[in-house]
């Protein structure tokens, strides 16, 4: 993979080129970062009631104050909060989330949500289980 492969892919029509070795983390956030250039909503922030995730950063406040969260719990988050009001499948998060281990189980997305339901307690904002569906992300109302 030298500088003529690289240059080649690009000027063919390639949007970004990644070099072996690579690391998953890595991929991942230019999937994203792919993502967002091709819907048109490269938002630096999102923010729903509380939350405030930035996602170049990859942090996320509750009512100002920073929430220590795994990457795996920040991904799952950034799910809910791009999808405020809608219900966001386990699957849908297991097929997000198995990028990173192929392994990944729907039991798994259980422990997490589980985690993350912890962290938010008292910020006003809570992940509900639609039974039979998923988890919604639900914020208070003043």
């Amino acid at each position: 993979d030298g500088i003529e492969d690289r240059v080649a892919g690009l000027d063919a029509g390639a949007d970004d080129y990644v070099t072996k070795p690579f690391e998953l983390p890595e991929l991942a956030a230019r999937v994203r970062a792919f993502g967002r250039r091709r819907a048109g909503q490269a938002q630096p922030l999102i923010e729903v009631g509380p939350l405030v995730f930035d996602t170049v950063g990859r942090e996320v406040r509750a009512n100002g104050q920073r929430l220590s969260l795994s990457v795996r719990e920040l991904s799952v988050l950034e799910m809910l909060m791009a999808r405020v009001g809608r219900v966001v499948t386990k699957r849908q998060i297991v097929n997000s989330l198995s990028a990173w281990d192929a392994d990944f189980s729907e039991n798994a997305v259980e422990v997490y949500v589980y985690r993350l339901r912890k962290r938010l307690e008292g910020t006003g904002a809570s992940i509900q289980t639609v039974r039979g569906f998923g988890y919604m992300l639900d914020v208070e109302t003043a």
